[in-house]
Order: C-alpha cells, then sequence, then structure tokens
C-alpha cells in the first residue's frame, strides 16, 4: 500500500526502520490514507473491504495483524485454510463491501467478533446467554479454553476468535 509510506518509521514491535506503516502499527498511530481496493477515502489500515480481503496473504504471528504482502507486517505468517474459511464466512454473511473488523488486528468479524474486540449484541455459543455489553466468560467457554491472545492475553476455545493465538493446550 504505497498510501502508508513513511520513510521514517520504527516500528514499536520489531525495532526495525520500515519503508511504510507496518500494519502491526496501533490505530491510534495509524496514517489516514484512500483505499487502493475499494476507493474508501480517509481510512487507516485496519479498514477491511471484500476486495482487499481477498488479497490478504499473511498474518503477523506477534500481534494478528493481516497484509498483502510479507513486508506489511513483522513476523509473517501465511494465511492458513481455517482462517481463510472464517473470513469467507464473514463475508458471504455481509452485504456492503465494508466487512467489520478487528480494532485490534484488523482482521474481518462477525458478531462476537474477537475476544478483545466484541461485536454487540451477540449470543454466547456455547450458553445461550445473549450478551450485550462487556467481556463474557461462562463455565462453558473457559473450561474448553485451548488457546490465548498474544495481543491482550484473554482464552479461547478456538484460534479464530483471538488476534493472535497461542495454543496452549490440546
Amino acid at each position: 500500500m504505497a498510501m502508508l509510506h513513511d520513510e521514517e518509521h520504527i516500528c514499536k514491535h520489531c525495532n526495525k526502520k520500515t519503508p511504510h506503516i507496518h500494519h502491526c502499527t496501533p490505530v491510534e498511530e495509524a496514517k489516514r490514507y484512500t483505499c487502493g481496493f475499494c476507493g474508501t477515502e480517509n481510512i487507516n489500515h485496519r479498514h477491511m473491504c471484500k476486495e482487499k480481503l481477498n488479497n490478504i496473504k499473511f498474518y503477523c504471528a506477534n500481534c494478528g495483524a493481516v497484509g498483502v504482502e510479507e513486508t506489511d507486517i513483522c513476523n509473517p505468517v501465511p494465511i492458513d485454510a481455517e482462517q481463510r474459511e472464517q473470513w469467507d464466512k464473514v463475508a458471504s454473511k455481509t452485504d456492503t463491501e465494508v466487512l467489520d473488523s478487528c480494532r485490534i488486528c484488523g482482521q474481518p468479524v462477525s458478531p462476537p467478533g474477537h475476544f478483545c474486540d466484541p461485536k454487540y449484541p451477540y449470543v454466547c455459543e456455547y450458553c445461550g446467554v445473549k450478551v450485550e455489553t462487556g467481556h463474557h466468560f461462562c463455565k462453558e467457554k473457559v473450561g474448553n479454553c485451548k488457546y490465548d491472545c498474544k495481543t491482550c492475553g484473554r482464552i479461547a476455545i478456538k484460534a479464530t476468535d483471538v488476534c493472535a493465538p497461542f495454543k496452549f493446550r490440546d
């Protein structure tokens, strides 16, 4: 994304001088630009439209940020089939070109979203409670967790429930 170019940027995650703002950059430090995929103006690197999603190839193993090119993120890992399938489900359920995304990592999400950035309202798929505010951690969910998020530390049953999953149990 040429519009994210900044010769003086030092990434806070990898401490390297980069020729652009890494997609790992926190939202509050993000520059504004026009999306090269859909033309939406005055957006930041967390913007996620369907066309951009089709071109995403990597995510950062450190923070979960996503990018089209390896150089967009600090620790690039190719998107696996499970993640791609999850994103395709999100895109197919959305009528607009711009997808709802996690404000922490930029990955496309639908309610309940990632545990670090919940999208309300939603019904907990584990206990059936309607959640309208706050973080919901019911006994059914907590007892079956296998992952924690490297970004926020919250735990999850599925890797796709957090930005940067780390498997701590089988």
